[in-house]
């Protein structure tokens, strides 16, 4: 039920069920940058549920936590960057060429993205496995974008 990751040379085995990220697993298997396991499904009602809180129908958050969690950074000049989420990058961003500016991503080691387009109401979960057997397989970068300008367009007609 669960997809391997990595064939990992220090565990010296394919890791399977557990932490990818090697300082987390370091830490004891749990470190709050390491992300989570889950599944498309979950991941869609997350956002959904983020979605109404954005819309203050939701008490998990007040709308305006929400808002400052997908805010650019300002501190760092040009950053992309917001609280836990990337922004689209001017240029080959892995969003692709449709998310709009107002849009926020998460990007996984491992490949797995979502991309929110928050002015078109629409958004893309993907998940992958980019690192099996080994994380010497970049070419995720390239494909991101790819199948995201595959799947807006399709949406956009």
């Amino acid at each position: 039920m669960i997809a391997p990751t990595e064939d990992c040379p220090w565990r010296k085995r394919v890791v399977c069920g557990e932490v990818h990220d090697d300082n987390a697993y370091a830490m004891g298997g749990v470190a709050g940058h390491a992300g989570l396991f889950s599944n498309a499904e979950d991941i869609h009602r997350f956002l959904l549920r983020l979605r109404k809180c954005l819309a203050g129908g939701d008490p998990l958050f007040p709308a305006p936590v929400v808002e400052e969690f997908f805010a650019r950074d300002q501190s760092v000049p040009g950053s992309t960057f917001a609280l836990g989420w990337d922004t689209p990058s001017p240029e080959n961003s892995s969003s692709g060429s449709f998310f709009s500016p107002h849009s926020v991503g998460h990007l996984g080691f491992t490949g797995t993205s979502i991309w929110w387009d928050l002015e078109k109401d629409c958004h893309i979960i993907l998940l992958t496995n980019r690192v099996h057997p080994s994380r010497t397989n970049d070419k995720i970068k390239g494909f991101r974008p790819h199948i995201h300008n595959i799947i807006m367009r399709h949406v956009l007609q």
